[in-house]
């Protein structure tokens, strides 16, 4: 799945979760106490992880970091794997587009 994922990225460029028609739920990577890490960005061997407080009254992030996908749990990975196929499949249509 990661070499995929990989291939995938290679091939189209990187991508956010915000560039991605009617996807707007990011992948949680995990929480502490009131915070949540979500997945939202995505580049060839990683993510970076945005962390957020769900009731604080802003939508920045309180942080983030990297997280190699290979340290991720599985169910994550299948559901990037899943977002970037759709990158894949937006990206190719993008090209039909433009080549018409």
């Amino acid at each position: 799945m990661i070499n995929r994922i990989n291939a995938i990225i290679k091939e189209h460029g990187s991508f956010s979760i915000g560039e991605l028609d009617y996807e707007d739920c990011s992948p949680c990577v995990g929480e502490l106490g009131s915070y949540v890490g979500l997945a939202e960005y995505f580049k060839v061997g990683k993510a970076q992880v945005n962390v957020y407080m769900p009731s604080g009254f802003s939508s920045d992030p309180e942080d983030e970091y990297d997280m190699d996908y290979i340290d991720m749990e599985k169910y994550i990975v299948e559901e990037i794997l899943r977002l970037a196929e759709l990158w894949e499949v937006d990206s190719l249509k993008s090209e039909e587009r433009i080549s018409n």
